[in-house]
């Protein structure tokens, strides 16, 4: 919701692999976020990903609204997505994030870069929570 393009281009996405991309104007994430939990049980989807803002830093307002999304929808899993080439930033990021809510699963983005593997064997470390994916 920070980003006014973001849900059009989830949208966009969306519909080039036929996966609904659900919104509700004028609602905070978290509204949007129990909404969306709601209309996926009435449609008898069995998964939802809750895609929010992304975060360059750790903003404590943003922290805050992720902790009530998860506390109003109670999510099985909790993934972070992480840019691998910002290296021990990334680490300290995930640790925040694991902190505050507890991962489950990191999916790490750009390995084929310069990015070396550090910050996947660091985050694994700091936070116990699986790498899940890598892109």
């Amino acid at each position: 919701m920070q980003r006014p393009a973001a849900v059009e281009q989830l949208q966009v996405l969306g519909r080039q692999v036929d996966i609904p991309v659900f919104n509700v104007a004028d609602q905070t994430p978290v509204q949007i976020c129990k909404a969306a939990v709601e209309e996926a049980r009435r449609k008898g989807h069995d998964c939802i990903v809750l895609d929010t803002a992304g975060r360059l830093a750790i903003d404590e307002v943003l922290m805050a609204e992720l902790g009530n999304i998860k506390s109003v929808v109670q999510p099985d899993n909790i993934l972070l997505v992480v840019d691998a080439m910002i290296g021990q930033d990334a680490v300290r990021t995930a640790k925040a994030f694991h902190e505050k809510l507890g991962l489950t699963g990191v999916v790490l983005t750009k390995l084929d870069g310069d990015a070396r593997g550090g910050a996947a064997v660091s985050i694994k470390e700091v936070t116990g929570a699986p790498i899940v994916f890598v892109g």
